[in-house]
């Protein structure tokens, strides 16, 4: 659906005609003591007509940069020229927000593998099904903003899922949008044969629900969690306003990076810890790491306990940055497949 002239966008207590920007809150649930859990709305509706691009963020509690994004966006935006409208829920899993905590203290759920949710689960599930009503009525395209975890590191990246029946036009746009986000990397995961791959419910994930609504939707990994980073923040507002051009939301913004030697990764695995102990001289992000170079090393107070070395030439997606490491701890989150982009 297209945002047209005269149509209002009402999400929780926020309501914005054509041509306003407004704030609001969507409740989600309430606690013993009465209090409710609420999360921020901020809807800016463009007096011309366009698609509805749906900003979420802090899906996991502790990753926040995506907060800082979307209020420079909203501040810069004028919805007297902008074509569509922007609705920005930037801290959609407001328990974990307040835990500090990738998922939530009331049902230990990750809330981003619940979408489309149940109106009578468990409260990660109704937080889920209730933002997914409103984005399900409002949004044509979403960016469902990440960072990865607090021990670790990573320069900002994109993924962008291929569902099981999702046709090769959806799936072209899809890309399409993810790629004009500008990473260096972007991720090609295809649902039905992804290995190496975090487990867990990924077809739970909101850009999962949507693609089977028919919102265009990827993920932007910014940063790391647990803080404001201004690099990764920097990097994800020039994405969301290169995405906007390239959805014809607003002009067509100058691009002053380098873009050569981006990729689409289509192969990925993680490196774990054999032994356990102190990680350092840990490849950094970005790194290409030939077969059989360490990749890092793990030592005790007393001697080196295992040099942790590549398999094959992968890519550094992620990399540890706590160096306190036990056995079976993820260590780095690697590129094994990658074309470049032309």
């Amino acid at each position: 659906m297209m945002t047209s002239r005269d149509e209002f966008i009402s999400v929780g207590s926020a309501t914005a005609a054509p041509g306003q920007v407004a704030n609001g809150e969507l409740r989600v649930g309430r606690l013993s003591s009465g209090s409710d859990l609420t999360m921020p709305v901020c809807i800016a509706n463009g007096r011309a007509p366009g698609p509805t691009l749906w900003l979420n963020g802090a899906v996991h509690g502790d990753e926040v940069n995506a907060f800082m994004v979307m209020r420079r966006l909203i501040a810069s935006l004028d919805t007297e020229t902008l074509q569509g409208a922007v609705v920005c829920t930037p801290l959609s899993n407001p328990a974990s927000v307040n835990w500090r905590s990738k998922i939530n203290n009331l049902d230990w759920l990750d809330l981003d593998q619940q979408f489309p949710g149940r109106a009578d689960g468990t409260y990660s599930q109704r937080v889920a099904h209730i933002l997914f009503e409103a984005v399900r009525r409002y949004a044509t395209h979403l960016i469902s903003f990440h960072t990865v975890g607090t021990a670790y590191a990573a320069e900002p990246y994109t993924v962008f899922k291929a569902h099981a029946g999702m046709s090769p036009d959806f799936g072209r746009r899809t890309e399409a949008m993810a790629l004009s986000f500008g990473t260096q990397l972007n991720c090609r995961v295809d649902l039905a044969t992804a290995t190496g791959e975090i487990a867990g419910g990924v077809n739970g994930g909101i850009d999962a629900a949507c693609a089977a609504e028919g919102i265009i939707a990827f993920m932007a990994e910014i940063g790391s969690g647990g803080d404001f980073q201004e690099g990764p923040i920097t990097t994800g507002l020039s994405g969301t306003r290169a995405v906007m051009a390239h959805l014809g939301m607003i002009g067509a913004q100058q691009d002053t990076e380098s873009r050569t030697g981006r990729k689409i990764v289509t192969k990925r695995t993680f490196a774990y810890a054999d032994a356990a102990g102190m990680l350092i001289d840990c490849a950094p992000a970005g790194a290409l790491v030939k077969a059989g170079q360490p990749l890092g090393r793990i030592v005790n107070f007393f001697e080196d306990r295992d040099v942790v070395r590549a398999a094959r030439d992968s890519i550094v997606i992620m990399s540890r940055r706590d160096p306190v490491v036990h056995e079976g701890d993820r260590l780095a989150f690697l590129a094994l497949e990658w074309q470049d982009i032309p």
